[in-house]
């Protein structure tokens, strides 16, 4: 029997693959997955690949969280992140510089947030002061990604509304 965060993980890979494909894109899934869920490129420059990352929040959440969003870390990431120097609570930089690009797919709100690797780190140092001292993340088994999470006065999801529903931005790399 397929686990409901499975099903969650394979729309929302589908759901994001149609996006990008709309837009003309040509959308691989790598084989074996090790953290990186789709490689996009365009026609016009096949060499120039963008490795994407999809993050999926489903309809039905007991915690009523729609855009909360997790990286989880292996051991073996948690291992190597210990034996580059970084801390513990820091493991989730290793997953995060293997893409370029991730994408938050809710699919209560229907919304799909693509966010260049840069601005994941900044979501993830200001979700920090709210959930940093959980054990898991002090741990760096996870890091959060909420978006309702308020920053200066405004939630996250207002701070960086440029970037909901925004596949362009992808297309935009990979043609420039």
């Amino acid at each position: 029997m397929i686990k409901q965060q499975q099903k969650t993980g394979q729309s929302t890979e589908y759901k994001v693959k149609e996006l990008l494909e709309a837009q003309g894109l040509i959308v691989k899934k790598p084989i074996p997955d090790k953290g990186i869920d789709l490689e996009v490129s365009c026609k016009d420059k096949p060499e120039k690949i963008i490795r994407v990352q999809i993050k999926g929040r489903g309809c039905i959440q007991k915690n009523g969280k729609y855009r909360w969003f997790q990286i989880r870390t292996t051991s073996k990431q948690r291992d190597d992140a210990r034996k580059a120097g970084l801390d513990k609570s820091e493991a989730w930089r290793k997953k995060v510089d293997l893409c370029d690009f991730f994408i938050f797919v809710s699919e209560k709100e229907n919304e799909c947030w693509v966010f260049p690797k840069d601005i994941v780190i900044q979501i993830i140092q200001i979700n920090k002061s709210v959930y940093g001292n959980r054990e898991d993340n002090k741990n760096g088994i996870q890091a959060e990604m909420d978006l309702d999470i308020q920053h200066n006065g405004k939630a996250l999801n207002e701070l960086y509304a440029e970037y909901k529903n925004n596949t362009d931005i992808i297309k935009n790399r990979l043609t420039n």
